[in-house]
């Protein structure tokens, strides 16, 4: 039974605020406790906008027997989100945990608002480390129980629904110096001031067919070996004003010959470059060619480094010889954010 109506005096056939959303009758191994205990488990989920508190709230294996056990109000559940209750028959251990355990071979939970209104899942033999759970957060009807191996305690349940959004595109904007005499050890921070450098659209260098051709000195036997690159946007001109919601980054690079990648200050890619310290006298490892020096080499970023309104990407481009005879910089930057869930 899902989302069946039960009654203690409530009103017949409403069902209250909360939901129980996912029962796990036999943990063995699921979700082991700091002590090291491994109670059974019973979730409870807030569909509303606002924190629900659990004062007068009553849960029970029976719901013939409706105050078999009265939650505390100092519980609350919060909007949009779960909360665990342990059904250890060990109330003193808090107010989480309750005055019953759960039978394997099945039975029911049954859940009282202060008015009485109910909500009970009955549930049939459940094998250990399985959870009966709904497949979407207080789902009713056909098919919205399912047994899930370890189950999801204290998660949301469904699938999370992503999407990729591009916070640098190919092709960008971006500002460089190419005197081959940068010794500022600061230029990879975002408060650097870069107002004075050269700017130009990617791809950047020399030598192919780049849309922003730079310099590599006077003489093309002892080229510049370090060429220095910066782009400043906010995330919030794509789109992405919440990044609480980013869980992923991924930077594409197109570097030749080596290249070192920051993020707000943080290196976030290393390319064809040495280990360990890196100088504007630094070669890269080795001399690119042919499909390599168009192809964007993808890296996994730490979503954390991104703040809320202006980053800066900065980059070092470095040659593998004096006489090589081009450098190339593009790069692209998206985000994996959640959208809604299912």
């Amino acid at each position: 039974m899902v989302n069946g109506a039960a009654s203690r005096a409530g009103t017949p056939g409403v069902a209250p605020a909360l939901c129980i959303n996912e029962i796990m009758p036999g943990n063995d191994a699921a979700l082991i406790l700091e002590d090291g205990s491994h109670p059974d488990w019973i979730e409870i989920f807030n569909p509303t906008d606002e924190a629900i508190s659990l004062d007068g709230w009553t849960i029970s294996d029976d719901r013939s027997q409706p105050d078999k056990h009265t939650l505390s109000g100092d519980l609350s559940v919060p909007p949009g989100g779960p909360l665990l209750l342990y059904a250890d028959d060990n109330i003193i251990a808090g107010p989480q945990h309750l005055g019953f355990k759960l039978e394997e071979s099945g039975e029911e939970v049954a859940l009282f608002d202060p008015e009485g209104d109910g909500t009970v899942v009955a549930f049939g033999v459940v094998y250990p480390d399985f959870a009966v759970a709904r497949s979407d957060d207080c789902c009713t009807g056909k098919d919205c129980l399912e047994h899930v191996f370890r189950g999801t305690p204290g998660e949301r349940n469904g699938v999370v629904k992503t999407e990729d959004v591009e916070l640098v595109a190919a092709a960008s904007t971006w500002r460089y110096r190419d005197d081959g005499a940068l010794t500022d050890s600061d230029w990879m921070l975002a408060a650097y001031d870069d107002s004075a450098w050269a700017s130009g659209v990617a791809p950047l260098g020399y030598g192919d067919s780049q849309t922003t051709v730079v310099s590599y000195g006077a003489d093309a036997n002892a080229k510049y070996t370090t060429t220095w690159f910066r782009l400043a946007f906010d995330p919030a001109d794509a789109g992405v004003a919440d990044l609480s919601a980013v869980t992923a980054a991924q930077v594409g690079l197109m570097r030749d010959d080596g290249a070192l990648v920051w993020l707000n200050g943080t290196e976030i890619a290393r390319s064809n470059m040495p280990t360990g310290d890196v100088t504007a006298a630094t070669m890269a490892s080795v001399a690119v060619s042919g499909g390599d020096e168009t192809a964007f080499f993808e890296y996994s970023v730490d979503a954390s480094v991104l703040v809320s309104g202006t980053n800066v990407l900065a980059v070092e481009i470095h040659q593998a010889t004096p006489t090589s005879s081009d450098i190339t910089l593009d790069l692209k930057l998206s985000v994996t954010r959640v959208v809604s869930d299912r």
